[in-house]
């Protein structure tokens, strides 16, 4: 069966001197909670743990459940959804035949003496916003407003993720400060259209009634351009207007790829993700014993120069 012989990027992984141009940005999305809609903008400014717009970070709050575990659509669909809006001292969140909820962000600088919680195994803290948004978001997501969930806030501070274990076998080019807030892994994912068209191509073969686009996998970058399906793999460095990224690693993906971000159910074949292990599955021993069944699909991206990037900037690699 075909799958990814190898992710790691190989070679000279020093930073470019010369660069070329490869494609353009087609879109570009904030999360501001995690799990929950995403906002496409026009432009963004690269924070070193989110993607910054307006007065939205990427990924600055998170809804956790009565057990203080962090809750997403993998297992509650419907909460993608949910459309989050953010003002300079409010986030307003709107669902489908609920009222809207608007809550004060807190005003807060620390996470000092915050509650610690984990994603995949990461400590990490929150401010807790009230009991408010909780009963309102456990309306929508459990039918139960005496539910437990919670919604928690993460100041544009430090990231209180810790540093990352180096792995050169798996991510030669990851440094240990590529973390984000609360995003799952990374702070910045990146997607190509000629990948999501070799995906519609391999779910036609496979006789999948199921086309598929970008918001499904819920990138920050989504660029295109005439390059091959799933080269964006291959780039150690992607600069972006005047922006520099580094790809820290390939991106493994879950059953959340199954999820309609327009309708807020799973599909009942379990696709893309059936299709996408078919052929996107790790071959290399030491990544297979990584990732698992997670096929690999987008590339994780972390900020060497910081800056502000906009839709329609030039995507350039490095020269060889």
């Amino acid at each position: 069966m075909p799958g990814v012989a190898k992710s790691a990027l190989q070679g000279d992984l020093s930073m470019p001197t010369e660069w070329k141009a490869v494609g353009e940005v087609d879109k570009l999305f904030v999360f501001p909670v995690k799990s929950l809609a995403h906002v496409e903008v026009e432009n963004f400014n690269t924070g070193p743990f989110a993607a910054e717009s307006g007065f939205m970070v990427d990924r600055q709050f998170m809804v956790v459940d009565k057990k203080d575990k962090f809750t997403t659509s993998r297992k509650f669909p419907s909460m993608s959804l949910i459309q989050p809006e953010v003002t300079q001292t409010h986030l307003t969140l709107k669902y489908p035949g609920m009222e809207d909820i608007s809550v004060k962000i807190p005003a807060v600088e620390t996470l000092e003496g915050c509650k610690e919680y984990e994603i995949f195994g990461d400590p990490c803290k929150g401010f807790d916003v009230g009991p408010e948004v909780g009963e309102w978001l456990s309306d929508v997501i459990l039918n139960d407003p005496e539910g437990g969930m919670r919604l928690l806030y993460h100041p544009k501070v430090d990231s209180t993720r810790p540093d990352k274990p180096t792995n050169e076998e798996i991510a030669p080019n990851m440094k240990p400060g590529d973390k984000p807030y609360f995003a799952d892994t990374f702070a910045y994912m990146m997607m190509s259209q000629p990948s999501i068209d070799e995906l519609n191509k391999l779910l036609g073969e496979e006789d999948v009634d199921l086309v598929v686009e970008e918001k499904r996998f819920r990138p920050n970058i989504f660029i295109n351009g005439e390059f091959p399906a799933f080269a964006e793999d291959e780039w150690a460095f992607i600069k972006v207007g005047e922006v520099i990224f580094r790809n820290s690693r390939a991106c493994d993906r879950c059953v959340f790829t199954t999820v309609d971000p327009f309708m807020g159910d799973k599909h009942p074949q379990g696709e893309p993700l059936k299709t996408l292990r078919k052929y996107r599955c790790a071959e290399d021993p030491a990544e297979k014993k990584a990732y698992g069944s997670a096929p690999l699909f987008g590339v994780f991206l972390a900020v060497e120069k910081c800056g502000n990037i906009k839709v329609g900037d030039k995507v350039c690699i490095g020269k060889h």
